[in-house]
């Protein structure tokens, strides 16, 4: 029995033995593995590697900036007259957080920078000015504004600003596609809507005021195209205020096309038939939220309007509009021989349009209060002067927040070193303690001119702004 014992183990041992030579010559552990030759382990051919891209030179790093920056820029604004000539950025009025996934790509034309000189870092910083710089307020909007407060003066020369027989307002209201975004809640076409309702009811009950709205037919699809560029009507036609008439306007429409700017200035021009400048107060109000897209000329159009014998004050009201709307649309009040303005939200919507509520208030009052109406005048250029520095300090701090984010997203994408990201930070707070002191500087010396007539204050303005003003 021991010896079949003796036998079994020696037969089980010998396999035991057997087995690991096998397993040995079949899976070499991980040592012999990398103890073989090269030749020996048979491994895919390996894809030849491009070499690594090199850092542009410095030369190359000027060239790609300087493609950036906006033509005519050679340096920083300053004075209070550079900041507001410095063209406005593809993105001003708009927040970097919003337009995020529409601003990185674009990040991706800036060149690397390890460690740049001085020069680099300028040219840098007026790159991202290309992007973000704000529309701080002009000369000429200021001398637009007091002149607007001055409504009435017998010393404006301009007799569309004299008190006529009848007084008339038309709004030409954007109903195209995207004034279906929301603003506090509400798209801009409800906020326009309420807007447009307050002001048609505090209106004096001798005023006239009239609706024109385009691009509320189709849709923003190439195949609408015409269709919606041919839609601006006359919703609610010249007459006094009916709450229930202008109501049933207000509810035929909703945003959805395209923005036939040029067609609707044309069209108003009819509206205002028989209507002439030397008996009738006429208001134009252009509110858009975007540029012409209907291949029409609206520079054109607003030429039109300044040459006709309508005489209108055209008011062109850009409503959270971009650099390039900005741009189109400051074009066009110019060409109109009207004003511009810019405007957030529904509230600043709502202030303009209190304005014009003023002037029609003051209308109705001039002949019987003429110290009263010039007393209107000086507290009402008291509130121009507040607005216009809140606009220019609003300015300064939007440009300051978006370039925060701009810097830190070229730093995160390794496009900017700690270094260069410090520098240009630094540059930022710098250019925004500038431009709030230059702000300071404007309110006060707008301070100084409130107890001057209009004339003498249009002088002051001139003798200090000469060539940034156009007229008065």
């Amino acid at each position: 029995m021991k010896i079949i014992q003796t036998l079994l183990l020696a037969f089980l041992l010998m396999i035991l033995i057997l087995l690991n030579a096998c397993s040995n010559e079949e899976e070499p552990s991980k040592e012999q593995a990398r103890e073989k030759p090269a030749e020996a382990v048979q491994t895919p051919a390996a894809p030849t590697q491009a070499p690594a891209a090199q850092e542009p030179s410095r030369e190359e790093k000027i060239k790609a900036l300087k493609a950036l920056i906006p033509p005519g820029v050679a340096k920083r604004p300053e004075t209070a007259e550079e900041f507001a000539a410095f063209p406005p950025g593809r993105f001003a009025n708009l927040r970097y957080v919003d337009h995020e996934e529409e601003i990185l790509p674009i990040l991706q034309q800036f060149p690397k920078v390890e460690q740049p000189d001085q020069e680099i870092l300028d040219l840098y910083y007026l790159a991202l000015l290309g992007l973000f710089a704000e529309d701080y307020p002009d000369p000429q909007q200021l001398m637009d504004e007091i002149k607007m407060a001055s409504f009435g003066d017998p010393n404006i020369e301009d007799p569309r600003f004299q008190f006529k027989e009848r007084y008339n307002v038309e709004i030409i209201l954007d109903a195209s596609g995207s004034m279906a975004e929301k603003m506090d809640g509400k798209t801009r076409m409800e906020a326009a809507k309420e807007a447009i309702r307050e002001f048609a009811a505090s209106l004096p009950k001798e005023a006239h005021v009239a609706l024109r709205v385009y691009g509320h037919k189709g849709s923003g699809k190439e195949s609408d195209k015409a269709l919606s560029c041919g839609s601006s009507e006359l919703v609610y036609g010249m007459q006094p205020y009916d709450a229930q008439k202008l109501q049933n306007a207000l509810d035929r429409f909703q945003p959805t096309g395209y923005t036939p700017i040029a067609y609707s200035l044309q069209e108003a021009l009819k509206d205002f038939t028989g209507l002439s400048g030397d008996k009738n107060n006429n208001m134009i109000y252009l509110v858009s939220d975007g540029i012409e897209t209907c291949d029409g000329n609206p520079v054109e159009a607003g030429k039109q309007l300044a040459k006709s014998n309508i005489a209108p004050i055209v008011n062109v009201i850009g409503f959270g509009v971009d650099g390039e709307g900005q741009r189109q649309l400051k074009e066009v009040a110019q060409a109109a021989g009207g004003r511009y303005l810019l405007i957030r939200n529904q509230n600043e919507l709502k202030k303009e349009f209190q304005q014009a509520r003023e002037i029609a208030y003051k209308w109705s009052q001039w002949r019987r209060h003429a110290s009263f109406v010039e007393t209107l005048n000086r507290n009402k250029r008291m509130m121009d002067i507040h607005a216009y520095h809140y606009d220019w300090v609003t300015a300064a701090r939007e440009e300051k927040y978006n370039l925060f984010f701009v810097i830190r997203a070229l730093g995160n994408r390794d496009i900017l070193s700690k270094d260069a990201e410090k520098a240009l930070n630094d540059i930022r707070e710098k250019q925004f303690d500038v431009a709030y002191k230059r702000g300071d500087e404007l309110e006060s010396f707008l301070r100084s001119l409130t107890e001057k007539s209009y004339k003498e204050a249009i002088d002051e303005i001139n003798k200090k702004y000469g060539e940034h003003v156009t007229g008065n």
